[in-house]
């Protein structure tokens, strides 16, 4: 017997801008009017889908910028599975300096693979993957501009460490071969996102594990050299996306492949950003990664 996938509901269009605009009646964060919002809660699908269509030209009108998508979280997938097999863009997670970048443009070899709540992003230098849950949601930005997928804050872990930190084996890994190999966080101290570096050589293992408890600073001062030279994997994770890149680290002063790559500039810590100022989301959400059409700014 067949069992169907249940749907998942549409959710509401709030994001959290609770204000009238006094000469169009319209919310100035959803621009659904204050009838729409009253009765949200009672329709049904057929209802809440009728004033999903009324919204981008009354957002349009009201010179909204950022713009909460109506896609559930498997619209979310199926459409990520699109800007990859379309080779439309890149995808990016992290936060600012300290990023890894998946590239999906037309030149590039790239496939994906789905399973039930998740879809990954393979190329020879990279994966990525994104996982759905009933909080996912996609922020649109500038008409043709950025999306940001970001996740409701409430009940998610935000402690992240502050200091270099052996997490042991890298359980989460996308490939199973890769299970087995440490994983180091970098420990910069952000809310919603960690950069960290994975190995299997033992040796180099046991050289990292000696530094946790560093500052990321103290690390490269004692081990830089030796972590430029086995150029480990980079894993750069949000609570729902992760990035894998294989490629080889480029020496100071270099420029970084045409590929996937990873970008470590301390010069940009300071802000203690979880993203781009530009693409800073309601207070309610947490950013997941962002797809830029085409390439994104460096």
């Amino acid at each position: 017997m067949n069992v169907a996938t249940p749907v998942r509901p549409r959710h509401s269009p709030c994001i959290g801008v609770c204000k009238l605009d006094e000469q169009s009646g319209f919310c100035l964060g959803c621009a659904r009017t204050g009838d729409e919002i009253a009765a949200w809660a009672s329709l049904d699908e057929s209802g809440r889908n009728a004033i999903w269509q009324k919204l981008p030209d009354r957002l349009t009108a009201l010179a909204v910028r950022i713009r909460l998508m109506p896609w559930t979280g498997d619209e979310i997938l199926d459409w990520v599975a699109g800007t990859i097999m379309e080779r439309r863009g890149t995808w990016v997670t992290g936060m600012p300096g300290a990023i890894a970048e998946f590239p999906c443009q037309p030149a590039r070899s790239v496939s994906v693979s789905t399973g039930p709540d998740f879809i990954v992003g393979r190329a020879d230098d990279a994966l990525f993957r994104l996982r759905a849950t009933d909080r996912l949601r996609a922020f649109a930005f500038d008409g043709d501009g950025p999306i940001v997928l970001g996740q409701s804050r409430a009940r998610l872990d935000e402690s992240k460490p502050e200091h270099f930190t052996a997490l042991g084996t890298d359980q989460n890994a996308i490939d199973a071969d890769h299970r087995g190999q440490a994983l180091f966080d970098f420990g910069l101290g952000r809310r919603f996102s960690r950069f960290c570096i994975r190995t299997g050589n033992a040796e180099f293992a046991d050289r990292l594990n000696a530094l946790a408890g560093l500052s990321w600073r103290e690390v490269f001062a004692k081990a830089g050299a030796q972590i430029l030279a086995e150029s480990p994997t980079r894993v750069v994770a949000s609570n729902l996306a992760r990035i894998e890149v294989f490629s080889a680290i480029p020496p100071p002063g270099g420029r970084s492949p045409e590929g996937a790559h990873t970008h470590f500039l301390p010069q940009f810590f300071a802000s203690g950003e979880e993203i781009p100022a530009a693409l800073a989301l309601p207070d309610y959400a947490a950013p997941v990664a962002v797809f830029y059409p085409g390439n994104p700014p460096e």
